[in-house]
């Protein structure tokens, strides 16, 4: 190989592998979740469990980061945004953050979690926690909580980039997954469904066994890579808070 096909790959895959860096993240968590239905016999419930308990984490800490963004959104009117914002530190080790954002992320917070509650209440009241919450469902929503956390230090705390930001380019993140739920029950978890009910009642098919399972997965994987290798700060995903 000669010295400058060399140099030109050096240069060359650390910039595509940070530029998808997103995208193979989505495969790597759909892989965690195919991985915990072939050698820890998940169920289709303690999937949707870790996929809602994500959902609401992503939620939790995105629309929190929000409340420190000093940045005024675009589009918007009002005194509130046009002037400088008054700053409140309840802590005094944290940045501050700012009334304005407190209102506006919380009157958007509350239709989430509204549309989240209502899907999680169903799955979590046919989830059974009497034997306590499996030692490998806990090391994943673990994994979720740590994974998120280095979205949060890459796009606002490194470099302080919280400081340029306006409350909206947090809220994206948390409302990234929203979206990718609906496109999941539209595109895969319906119609995988309908086959998979009408198979079962021709051929008298586990609805719980892990084929089955990777029907859902496989189309559902491709879902979330889509969607997270779309860069929310970016046109690539609009999402529209006005």
């Amino acid at each position: 190989m000669s010295e400058r096909n060399w140099k030109w790959i050096v240069e060359t895959v650390p910039r595509v592998l940070r530029e998808s860096r997103e995208f193979l993240s989505g495969i790597v968590l759909n892989l965690a979740l195919i991985i915990g239905v072939v050698v820890f016999r998940w169920s289709l419930v303690e999937i949707a469990v870790i996929y809602l308990i994500e959902i609401a984490i992503i939620n939790l800490l995105f629309f929190s980061v929000a409340l420190f963004t000093p940045q005024p959104v675009d589009d918007l009117d009002g005194d509130a945004w046009e002037t400088e914002p008054t700053p409140l530190q309840p802590v005094a080790l944290l940045p501050p953050v700012y009334w304005r954002n407190v209102k506006f992320a919380g009157s958007k917070a509350i239709g989430s979690g509204i549309f989240i509650g209502a899907v999680m209440m169903p799955v979590v009241s046919s989830y059974e926690l009497d034997s306590g919450l499996p030692l490998s469902v806990g090391l994943a929503i673990a994994g979720i909580v740590l994974f998120q956390l280095r979205r949060i230090w890459r796009y606002f705390i490194t470099n302080q980039s919280y400081r340029d930001k306006s409350p909206v380019d947090a809220m994206a993140f948390a409302f990234a997954p929203v979206v990718e739920l609906y496109l999941m029950f539209i595109y895969v978890i319906a119609p995988v469904t309908f086959v998979l009910v009408g198979i079962a009642f021709a051929m008298d098919t586990d609805l719980n066994s892990p084929l089955v399972l990777l029907f859902y997965l496989i189309p559902i994987g491709a879902i979330r890579a889509w969607i997270g290798g779309l860069d929310p700060q970016t046109d690539e995903l609009e999402i529209s808070f006005n």
